[in-house]
């Protein structure tokens, strides 16, 4: 029982992350100028920007069921892809707990923010497929 239930919890996570990843990386590979008036704009704060940090939170909120999720039964894969979103999770919030200087960098270096900007995209077009192969394979399972 709380097998299929996990098995159904992923398929439907790496199918969402996947549209998701896929989607904000084309967003962010077409309209990487608009991400940086936004960015350069919130620079001027001394919060985070707020969508940031709402991203970030949900994120962490999906993560948690899955790192549990990832034991029942236990899975290599999803216990990797847990720790790596936990991981993720890390990172992006030390920036954000950083973001003063982190938003200075913005506005001294705007050349070179648009370029993380765009490669980040070009990162989240990378993993999509990998989110809907997961995906597929746990469909796979779920019907067997």
């Amino acid at each position: 029982m709380l097998a299929d239930f996990t098995l159904k919890w992923f398929v439907l996570y790496y199918a969402v992350f996947g549209i998701l990843l896929f989607c904000f990386g084309i967003a962010l590979m077409i309209k990487t100028n608009a991400a940086l008036h936004y960015l350069q704009a919130q620079a001027q704060n001394e919060h985070p920007p707020p969508l940031l940090r709402t991203i970030l939170k949900y994120f962490f909120l999906f993560t948690i069921p899955c790192l549990l999720f990832s034991f029942f039964p236990f899975s290599w894969p999803e216990l990797l892809f847990s720790i790596w979103s936990l991981l993720i999770v890390y990172v992006a919030g030390s920036q954000l707990v950083r973001w003063p200087q982190i938003g200075q960098s913005i506005l001294d270096f705007p050349e070179k923010t648009r370029t993380l900007i765009f490669r980040a995209g070009a990162i989240m077009l990378a993993v999509s497929p990998v989110m809907f192969l997961l995906s597929y394979l746990m469909i796979g399972k779920l019907t067997l």
